[in-house]
């Protein structure tokens, strides 16, 4: 089984990194392979909406997401992380999910492989469920658009210097636990 945790903080070793690296241990502690991939070590434009891809077309952009598109189509799931900046994802997330429409056929259909596991990571400062589980929605409705299942949710709050998520233990196991939920 392999894993792959999308990292889209700016901040290298954020929290919200942290905490996919934690799902991701836990993942390889039951046997999986895992990788991690930081989106903003990646050039991800913008989508256009030139609308190409609805002609049959692939994508116009020439950019890092063709890869990307291939390793999360290989993968059995996909841990998504990011930290929530003024009650939404962070900036750097939203060309990454933007640029899925390209995957979608002119009758808005895919051909994504169907049944892969798909698990949300948060971290936040001062904020709770009233935010938080709203955002989990809207990344489930995207990627169950695509044929992902859920696979869970986890996130920590009070976390807003780089290394905060280190004071709570207990979410740290609970995310290992996340992750070898992940290989049954």
């Amino acid at each position: 089984m392999k894993v792959i945790g999308i990292a889209s903080s700016p901040r290298k070793g954020g929290n919200s990194q942290t905490l996919v690296e934690h799902i991701l241990s836990g993942a390889r502690e039951a046997g999986a392979t895992t990788e991690l991939v930081r989106l903003c070590d990646l050039d991800i434009q913008p989508c256009k909406g030139c609308n190409t891809c609805k002609t049959g077309q692939p994508c116009v952009i020439q950019d890092d997401m063709g890869e990307l598109y291939e390793k999360l189509a290989d993968a059995d799931a996909v841990v998504f992380g990011s930290p929530v900046y003024w009650f939404r994802l962070n900036a750097q997330a939203y060309p990454f999910i933007d640029r899925f429409y390209a995957y979608l056929k002119p009758d808005f259909t895919t051909d994504f492989p169907k049944g892969k596991k798909f698990v949300t990571a948060f971290t936040c400062g001062g904020v709770g469920p009233e935010v938080l589980n709203p955002l989990n929605d809207y990344l489930k409705n995207v990627f169950s658009f695509l044929g992902f299942v859920d696979a869970g949710f986890i996130w920590q709050g009070q976390c807003y210097q780089l290394d905060d998520l280190a004071k709570y233990p207990e979410k740290i196991e609970e995310a290992k636990a996340l992750g070898r939920s992940l290989i049954q």
